[in-house]
C-alpha cells in the first residue's frame, strides 16, 4: 500500500516539475521499490488509492500541507487577503508574498500565488489519471471514483478560471513536452467544461449521498450534495438564476443540513463533520485515514506570543495559545469590525465569537513584557481558528487541528438567496436570510434586496476566503478595493513602566497604552488597478516554460 501512495506522489509532482522547467522525462525514470503504472490501475483498491491522492493533493492546494513558510501558500489564506476582511499581520520583511497580496501589489513572481497555481493543475492531474484509467462501468467503487474525480477537476477549474480568467483547460493527462505547453482557454469553454464535469457527476447515479445530518463523514468527500450546491454556484457565476435556485433547493430539500446552534464550535476539533458542512478539509492529522490533513501550524495557535505576549490565567482556561512562537498573522481588518458592528452592534453574537478588540484582548488577562507594534494590524484580533483546550495536537508547527470549511451550510442559504432575489422570488429569499440571522441572535429583514445579501455573506462567511470572489462575481471589486494596501496600519502596544507581570494579580492589573497609525504605502501598484488586478497573474516560471501562455494584463511578460 505504501507503495502505491509513494507512486502516486511521483506522478502528482510530475507535473509541478514540468510546470517549474523540471525534465518530463522525469516519468520515464524507472523507480526502485515503486508499483508500475501498468500494474497498478487496475482493482477496486487501486482507485481508492487513486482518488485519496486526489483528495490530498486538493487539501494541499486550498488548506496548506506544506512545510516552513510553504505552508501558507495555499488558496485558503491567498483569497482571503485579497479581500479586505484581513490583515497580514506579523512584519513587513517577512512574508514578502503575503504583503505583496495584502497590499494589492502582486507580482508574477510572487512563490504564494505559483504555488496554488501549481498544485490545482497538480490536482488535476490526478483527476485525469483515474478518469483515464478507470472504467466506471466495472464497479460501483469505480464508478463513485470516477465521478469524484469529475467533482474535484471541476473545483479546480473553478478557481482557476474565477481567480487566473483564462487559465489552461486540462482535459487529458498531458504526456509530452508539447502537449504540457497548453494556450490559455476562452472563459466560455472554461464554464462550459465545468458545468459539463459537475453535471455528469450528478448524473451519473454514482455520488455518495450524505445519510443525515449525523452523518460526519458525509461532508468529507464529494457528495451529490455538494456536487449540486458546487453547480448551484457555478450557475450563479454564469448568471442562470433559476438553474442555480434548483441546484440549491436539492441541497436544503434533502433536509441533511443545518446550521449549528452554537457557531464556537465551527472552526475546531469539536465542529469536524458538523452538520453545517456541505464540503470540508478535515484536518485530523491520521495517516491511517485516506482523508486526513495535518494543520495550519503555529499561525493559528496564537495571536502574537513571540512579540512578548503572556497567556493570563483567563485566557489559558479557554485558548490553547502556542507560546513559543507567533507573529499576529491574518487578524481581522477595522472595516470587517465595524461592518459587524453597525449591523449587530458592539455585542453581536457573531462578532464576539469570532473577533476580539484590544481591550477584549487585555480583559482576558494577557499582558506584555515590553513594547512592541504590529504591521498590518489595527488593533482586532482573531478568535476563528485560535486553538481551544479541545482542540487536537496545539504544538510549534503543528497548530489548530480544526477543518477549514469550503462551502458552509449557510453559504448555501445565502446563495439561494440571491438567486432568489434575482428571480424576484421574494419569499424565499427572506426566508432564507431569517434562518442565517436567527441563528446570528439578529431580527428577520423583510424584502431582503441584493444589498442585504451580500452584507450578510461579508459578516456570516467573514475571514472563509470566499469574499474576494463574491466581489468579483458581482462586480464591486474595483470600488471596495480601490484602496486597498494604500495606506498600512501598524498597531502600537506600550506597556506603563510600572507593571509588575511577574504575578497573576500584576498581569490582571497591567496597564497600557495603544496607539493606531497609518503610513502611505510606496508601491505604486498598491490599491487597486484598472486592467491588473481583476486576475492573478500567471507565473513567471510557468511563462517561461510554456511560451503559449498569454500573460494577464497590467503583469507583463508575453
Amino acid at each position: 500500500m505504501m507503495k502505491k501512495y509513494i507512486y502516486l506522489g511521483l506522478l502528482s509532482g510530475a507535473l509541478s516539475c514540468s510546470i517549474s522547467s523540471c525534465d518530463v522525462d522525469l516519468l520515464d525514470i524507472p523507480q526502485q521499490g515503486v508499483t508500475s503504472e501498468e500494474s497498478f490501475y487496475k482493482t477496486d483498491e487501486d482507485c481508492e488509492e487513486a482518488m485519496a491522492a486526489v483528495y490530498s493533493s486538493w487539501r494541499k492546494a486550498y488548506s496548506g500541507g506544506f512545510r516552513g513558510a510553504a505552508q501558507y501558500a495555499n488558496g485558503f489564506f491567498i483569497k482571503n487577503l485579497m479581500a479586505d476582511d484581513f490583515n497580514t499581520g506579523g512584519t513587513r520583511s517577512d512574508q514578502t508574498y503575503a504583503q505583496e497580496i495584502y497590499e494589492s501589489a502582486i507580482t508574477a513572481t510572487n512563490g504564494w500565488i505559483e504555488a496554488y497555481y501549481k498544485q490545482l493543475y497538480s490536482t488535476i492531474y490526478l483527476c485525469n489519471l483515474i478518469l483515464e484509467k478507470f472504467n466506471p462501468e466495472d464497479s460501483p467503487i469505480k464508478a463513485r471514483n470516477v465521478a469524484e474525480a469529475k467533482f474535484y477537476r471541476a473545483l479546480c477549474h473553478f478557481e482557476l478560471t474565477t481567480l487566473w480568467g483564462t487559465p489552461p483547460k486540462v482535459d487529458k493527462v498531458l504526456k509530452s513536452t508539447e502537449e504540457y505547453k497548453v494556450s490559455n482557454s476562452a472563459q466560455e469553454d472554461l464554464w462550459t467544461f465545468i458545468e459539463t464535469d459537475l453535471k455528469e457527476a450528478i448524473a451519473s447515479g454514482s455520488l455518495t449521498s450524505k445519510v443525515n445530518m449525523d452523518d460526519k463523514d458525509g461532508s468529507t468527500r464529494a457528495t451529490l450534495e455538494a456536487a449540486e450546491a458546487m453547480l448551484g454556484k457555478v450557475y450563479l457565476y454564469l448568471g442562470k438564476y433559476n438553474e442555480a435556485k434548483s441546484m440549491f433547493e436539492k441541497v436544503i430539500s434533502s433536509k441533511k443540513y443545518g446550521l449549528e446552534s452554537d457557531i464556537s464550535i465551527l472552526y475546531h476539533t469539536a465542529g469536524n463533520g458538523s452538520k453545517e458542512y456541505v464540503l470540508q478539509c478535515v484536518r485530523h492529522y491520521d495517516q491511517s485515514n485516506m482523508y486526513s490533513q495535518g494543520g495550519w501550524f503555529g499561525i493559528l495557535a496564537n495571536w502574537a506570543f513571540g512579540y512578548g505576549f503572556i497567556a493570563g490565567p483567563d485566557a489559558t482556561k479557554h485558548f490553547n495559545f502556542n507560546s513559543t512562537s507567533g507573529y499576529s498573522y491574518f487578524n481581522p481588518s477595522k472595516s470587517l469590525y465595524d461592518a459587524y458592528v453597525a449591523e449587530e452592534g458592539e455585542n453581536g453574537y457573531r462578532l464576539n465569537s469570532w473577533i476580539k478588540t484590544w481591550e477584549q484582548v487585555v480583559a482576558m488577562n494577557i499582558a506584555l513584557n515590553s513594547a512592541t507594534s504590529r504591521y498590518g494590524n489595527e488593533g482586532y484580533f482573531r478568535l476563528k481558528w485560535l486553538a481551544s483546550r479541545d482542540d487536537e495536537n496545539v504544538a510549534y508547527w503543528c497548530g489548530n487541528q480544526s477543518c477549514t470549511p469550503v462551502m458552509r451550510y449557510a453559504d448555501v442559504l445565502l446563495m439561494m438567496a440571491e438567486a432568489c432575489v434575482q428571480t424576484g422570488d421574494q419569499t424565499k429569499a427572506d426566508e432564507c436570510v431569517k434562518i442565517v440571522r436567527d441563528r446570528a441572535r439578529l431580527p428577520k429583514k423583510s424584502g431582503v434586496t441584493l444589498d442585504d445579501v451580500k452584507l450578510e455573506r461579508r459578516l456570516e462567511l467573514s475571514m472563509e476566503g470566499v469574499r474576494f470572489q463574491d466581489l468579483k462575481r458581482w462586480g464591486d471589486a474595483s470600488t471596495v478595493l480601490a484602496n486597498k494596501g494604500k495606506k498600512l496600519p501598524t498597531f502600537y502596544i506600550t506597556p506603563d513602566g510600572n507593571n509588575d507581570i511577574s504575578t497573576a494579580e500584576g498581569i490582571y492589573n497591567a496597564k497600557y497604552t495603544t496607539k493606531l497609525s497609518y503610513i502611505d504605502n510606496e508601491k505604486a501598484a498598491a490599491g487597486w488597478t484598472p486592467n491588473c488586478d481583476e486576475y492573478l497573474p500567471f507565473p513567471e516560471n510557468e511563462l517561461e516554460v510554456n511560451p503559449n501562455i498569454k500573460q494577464n494584463p497590467g503583469y507583463g511578460g508575453n
